[in-house]
């Protein structure tokens, strides 16, 4: 995929402002464009390990506004999460997030226009707690081109979970995790590339049969 036009301002804003030194770029608008280019994706998730505060995003959030054309912007606090929402014709949503919590980073981060951003290693594990935790059809969606388009693989991910956050689920885990999604599936047609029924179609019943044998090409050989 590629960036929108109010995507693009949002991140050359950043990267000209303090809040480059605090923030880095993760999760599924930077998955998909920059990584898998597999889907589309509308919000943009800036991560910090440190606290901060509503005052020291407030400048950004405005200086958007008023470059974007932005008629309204609504907010909202949710635990350690700012969450912005920009509308007009279009909108855009954007989080600051304290994520820290003693969590480990896998790769060092890299500038991309300005703008340090996470690791493929570090969004896959990202994706497969997020799999395990809230079980929303887009990180299934993910994990499938993350296997398909990056070379991981199911004890890959796994591996990697347990690298960055210490947690270990069993493979048996990932592949039942996977039937939950199945009936959501449908409601990412929006955000797929694929914009012809057909091909829209196809795509998703690949991504449950590749679940559905992987789940019994595993039980055939447990169960030997």
């Amino acid at each position: 995929m590629n960036l929108t036009k109010l995507q693009k301002l949002a991140i050359e804003l950043l990267a000209h402002s303090p809040l480059r030194n605090i923030f880095y770029w993760t999760g599924g608008t930077l998955l998909a464009s920059h990584y898998l280019h597999h889907r589309e994706s509308i919000d943009l998730d800036f991560f910090s390990e440190k606290k901060f505060s509503l005052e020291e995003i407030n400048r950004f959030t405005q200086e958007l506004k008023e470059k974007g054309g932005f008629a309204t912007v609504h907010y909202q606090k949710i635990f350690d999460r700012y969450e912005f929402l920009f509308e007009n014709e279009e909108h855009l949503r954007i989080e600051f997030v304290y994520y820290n919590h003693e969590k480990k980073t896998l790769r060092k981060r890299e500038l991309l226009n300005g703008v340090h951003i996470d690791s493929l290693d570090d969004i896959a594990a990202n994706k497969v707690m997020a799999y395990f935790d809230r079980n929303e059809p887009k990180d299934l969606f993910d994990i499938y081109f993350l296997i398909h388009k990056s070379g991981f693989n199911p004890l890959k991910l796994l591996k990697l979970v347990k690298q960055k956050f210490g947690i270990s689920f069993n493979e048996a885990s990932f592949w039942s995790e996977a039937f939950k999604c199945f009936p959501l599936l449908h409601t990412l047609k929006p955000l797929m590339l694929q914009k012809e029924e057909d091909k829209q179609k196809q795509l998703l019943k690949t991504i449950e049969d590749y679940f559905q044998e992987g789940s019994a090409r595993f039980l055939h050989k447990n169960l030997e």
